[in-house]
């Protein structure tokens, strides 16, 4: 496995070189946006203050989760920054998998010619309805974890830089799997005494800035770092290929909320509707915390 560089997003060249096989990094592929020079604390304070976001903490044993509006979450966060340092202990709350289009709808006039002609029908013809938002302070990290519906990930960083350790999906099994998609091990800082399989696994490191798109195959096991205070977002999608094989999951611990919601993208994919009705069934999927 190595990871894939671009100076560009084409849609042609994503289609041949990446999708299911490639992890890739296509730098400015998003530089032009009006999001790219706008999205921020304040502008989010001004235009959206009201919406219901997440905001989760990591640590090893569990993810804390707090229910706020964008509103309040700004002021948790400019609050942690002026006492940044102050304690080492604290954690800043990160604001992680938010609907954030069907909540402020405004926010689709920062976005400029997304590429939506490298997904299926379902999700290209409405493609804003499937993105989920990050908001991330300087040093937020999501620990080591594959996506939990083993689905296509087109990762957009608007704003800041952020870290991605990347490792193979088969190389799963010397990372200490925890549950259905987290794993023991930290990748940046691995402890060989009581983790010696990570000792196989070959690790990859890629930077993410302002304005590239960044492409995963289904099921890459991965740990993200903002190195800066970081805005983007992600649309997470199915094709035929990765909604069948992740129905052979079955057999492999993956919840059974996660084959509904494939089961629901699969019928979409063979549909190919054109109302919400398979929609309004995947919805909860956008913010549901496995």
């Amino acid at each position: 496995m190595s990871i894939m560089k671009f100076s560009s997003f084409e849609s042609s060249e994503f289609r041949s070189k990446c999708l299911s096989a490639n992890t890739a990094l296509f730098q400015g592929g998003a530089k032009s946006w009006p999001a790219i020079e706008k999205w921020d604390l304040d502008y989010f304070e001004k235009v959206c203050p009201d919406i219901p976001v997440v905001t989760k903490v990591f640590s090893e044993s569990k993810i804390d989760v707090k229910n706020v509006l964008m509103g309040e979450y700004v002021k948790i966060i400019k609050n942690f920054k002026e006492k940044e340092g102050e304690d080492t202990d604290k954690v800043a709350p990160y604001c992680h998998d938010v609907p954030i289009f069907l909540l402020a709808k405004e926010l689709l006039e920062d976005i400029g010619n997304f590429p939506k002609d490298v997904m299926p029908d379902w999700y290209a013809q409405d493609w804003s309805r499937f993105a989920q938002f990050f908001i991330s302070a300087k040093n937020s990290v999501t620990p080591l974890h594959f996506d939990t519906l083993l689905t296509h990930n087109l990762f957009f960083q608007i704003k800041g830089k952020k870290v991605f350790t990347i490792i193979r999906p088969e190389d799963g099994k010397y990372c200490y799997r925890k549950k259905w998609r987290w794993f023991g091990v930290d990748p940046e800082n691995p402890d060989y005494e009581k983790f010696p399989d990570f000792k196989n696994v070959k690790v990859e490191q890629v930077e993410v800035n302002s304005g590239d798109i960044f492409y995963m195959p289904p099921g890459t096991i991965h740990h993200v770092r903002s190195l800066e205070d970081s805005i983007s977002f992600n649309v997470d999608f199915h094709t035929f290929g990765s909604v069948l094989k992740s129905f052979s999951s079955v057999f492999k611990g993956m919840p059974k909320e996660n084959h509904y919601y494939n089961y629901q993208s699969f019928k979409a994919l063979l549909l190919k509707p054109k109302n919400d009705r398979l929609f309004n069934k995947y919805k909860p999927y956008l913010n549901y915390i496995s």
